[in-house]
């Protein structure tokens, strides 16, 4: 699911501030960015994020500044050996004064004051700061849940009318062979009689091959655990609404294949792309 959350706190002499964006993703794919001074948290962040987040590609951005007013300081020896060179390039005939302006300039002169930034009370701020993002995170995400089960419920619901309408239908089979056969027969041989029996045999042949009963039983009983797992407590289901989609998507190809009714392949049809539907909006839930 998408999601946004940022979060900043001041401690000693540090201020962090941290961003989480999170996307779409089947699987969790974490990435963290820190300041190399913060390298040695990267461990400590992920396994905090990974107990909250399961799914989505997730980008966490953690900055750090540092709060002083001397926040850097003058590199006096290098200062000094700048100084001596200026000194011996006059002395070979050069011209010109070296001013403060120009030398601060030089590289490497003005270094930044350095700040224990992995002490234990920075590190607690840097956690706690992540954990606050990634409350606005999830807090966003769920929003996003309760608007997308309200989706999958009404497409759910359209699906289960689909299943009754195809069910309905599934009468109208055996009537559909036995006309088919009579006509071939009465094309092939249309001067003699039709022996009913062999054509009974053959559209209980006919009549088994199309049976479709099977497949509207497990498509019903697919729809059910589909709505117990929206319906669930459970903080983790979307792999579970993918295999159950597979599974519908399975079944309603299974009808597609044995209907040789217009009456059954057109709501089939139209069954398909609905779980097609289902199956995209459940890559989004965690």
């Amino acid at each position: 699911m998408t999601g946004f959350g940022q979060a900043a706190l001041s401690v000693e002499e540090v201020g962090v501030a941290v961003e989480i964006r999170t996307v779409n993703s089947r699987y969790l794919d974490l990435k963290v960015r820190l300041p190399k001074e913060l390298v040695s948290l990267e461990r400590e962040i992920r396994k905090e994020l990974e107990s909250l987040l399961v799914r989505g590609r997730v980008d966490v951005h953690v900055d750090l500044v540092i709060n002083r007013s001397d926040q850097y300081d003058l590199n006096q020896t290098l200062v000094e050996n700048y100084l001596v060179l200026a000194e011996k390039a006059r002395s070979l005939g050069a011209v010109g004064e070296v001013d403060v302006s120009s030398l601060l300039q030089l590289p490497g002169v003005v270094i930044p004051r350095q700040v224990d930034s992995t002490s234990e009370p920075v590190r607690q701020a840097i956690l706690e700061v992540v954990l606050e993002a990634a409350g606005e995170v999830i807090a966003v995400r769920r929003a996003e849940g309760a608007a997308l089960k309200m989706d999958l419920v009404k497409r759910l619901s359209r699906l289960a009318k689909i299943t009754d309408l195809i069910a309905e239908q599934t009468a109208l089979v055996q009537s559909h062979y036995r006309k088919k056969l009579m006509k071939r027969l009465a094309d092939l041989v249309p001067e003699q009689v039709v022996d009913e029996n062999r054509l009974a045999q053959e559209m209980v042949y006919f009549a088994d091959r199309s049976d479709i009963s099977e497949e509207i039983t497990r498509l019903r009983s697919h729809l059910e655990q589909f709505q117990v797992c929206l319906d669930s407590e459970e903080q983790v289901v979307g792999r579970r609404l993918d295999f159950i989609c597979q599974e519908m998507g399975r079944e309603m190809n299974t009808v597609l294949s044995k209907s040789p009714l217009a009456a059954i392949s057109e709501p089939g049809v139209e069954g398909k792309a609905e779980i097609e539907k289902i199956r995209e909006q459940v890559q989004n839930v965690e």
